[in-house]
């Protein structure tokens, strides 16, 4: 799942500042920003009615099923025709969804969120940071947790020396190593720490 979270609304008006007298049609995500509650029909009303407060011009506020997919975009054209008349896309999705119906719609497509890592949800947390998607994936040697994704530094040998029982030097967060060696430690697998292991490969990632 991807994670996002709302960009604010000033950075956005000063996008659709730049398109101006276009008419302006808010898109949600159905799936990933529906599912974290950042680009669902309740976000999408919620950005409208930010929008038409501003004074502008804001045909309607719809849900795409899947924002990154050609055959939904297309699929949602047709059960939308009015859809043709607005001049630019709010897009409440990830980076991916933005990136392919601004490809593909004809359109200026706007970033309403901010895409900030590869997680899931479990009930009603949002989980963050569960992949740096390197292309050199060993998460299952660190119990399932990736010291890439979920270190400041992205070590991939630790802790580091600014660790300070079990929390970060870098805000206010749990140092991931510590939670590492937890549930390695619960599961009498701690020899999975011993050595060194190699820097990322980053030509897989290409």
């Amino acid at each position: 799942m991807i994670i996002t979270r709302p960009k604010p609304i000033e950075e956005i008006l000063s996008m659709v500042e730049m398109f101006p007298d276009l008419s302006i049609c808010v898109v949600g995500c159905g799936i990933c920003a529906r599912k974290i509650q950042t680009g669902g029909e309740a976000q999408v009303s919620m950005m409208t009615a930010q929008l038409q407060r501003s004074g502008l011009d804001v045909l309607d506020g719809k849900i795409v099923k899947h924002a990154c997919s050609t055959k939904s975009w297309d699929s949602f054209v047709e059960e939308n025709p009015a859809l043709d008349k607005a001049g630019i896309l709010v897009l409440m999705s990830c980076g991916a969804g933005v990136s392919l119906l601004g490809r593909i719609s004809g359109k200026p497509t706007l970033a309403g969120l901010d895409t900030t890592s590869l997680g899931s949800s479990l009930k009603d947390e949002t989980l963050e940071n569960f992949c740096a998607m390197c292309g050199d994936c060993n998460v299952g040697l660190y119990a399932g947790l990736c010291p890439k994704s979920g270190c400041p530094k992205s070590q991939v040998n630790g802790p580091c020396g600014g660790s300070i029982d079990g929390d970060c030097e870098v805000g206010e967060r749990e140092c991931i190593w510590a939670k590492i060696y937890e549930i390695l430690e619960s599961r009498d697998m701690l020899q999975l720490m011993d050595g060194i292991r190699p820097p990322v490969n980053h030509d897989r990632r290409l």
